[in-house]
């Protein structure tokens, strides 16, 4: 028989399983990065080594390290995304049922509300994440966080300076 679980220990257990898996693909996830910022020329995509290769070059380059690049804003991300969306479906499933039983429909739309809520909250941490994950030794653009704290920071200062100044005008 199953029994209800707390929203608390729903959202945990599903954080920590989003940041466990987290921790296994963000290597994938950098060299994917790093592959879509790689210049194309007229005769293809410059220096293109797929995924393998550019784990190993980052790896060589910049220490094995760096294929963990964003890792704390993934599981920021991952603790507000895997958490919300798991942690919040009953409860919202339990709002769309007002007699009986959950329908498909119910289910549905359980589920479609509680992906919107998450990511919409999650969203600003996958940013973070993206930036610090490109900010390599061999691209373009150099934006040289400190971390993720920093990153967090920088961007609202210049989120709210383009905002100032937009409405300057």
């Amino acid at each position: 028989m199953a029994t209800a679980s707390s929203f608390a220990a729903v959202f945990i257990s599903s954080a920590i399983a989003s940041c466990f898996a987290e921790v296994c693909t963000i290597p994938l996830d950098t060299a994917k990065v790093r592959l879509q910022l790689q210049k194309k020329t007229a005769a293809g995509p410059a220096g293109t080594v797929g995924m393998l290769g550019t784990m190993m070059s980052i790896a060589r380059e910049e220490g094995v390290t760096a294929l963990w690049k964003g890792i704390i804003p993934g599981f920021h991300r991952q603790c507000l995304y895997g958490g919300l969306r798991v942690g919040l479906y009953e409860p919202v499933k339990a709002l769309f049922v007002f007699v009986g039983d959950a329908t498909l429909m119910n289910k549905i739309l359980a589920a479609l509300t509680t992906g919107v809520i998450a990511i919409a909250v999650a969203n600003p941490t996958d940013l973070v994440k993206v930036r610090l994950q490109a900010d390599g030794k061999s691209t373009a653009v150099k934006r040289h966080y400190s971390g993720a704290l920093n990153a967090y920071a920088t961007i609202v200062r210049q989120v709210a300076a383009t905002i100032h100044r937009d409405n300057d005008q």
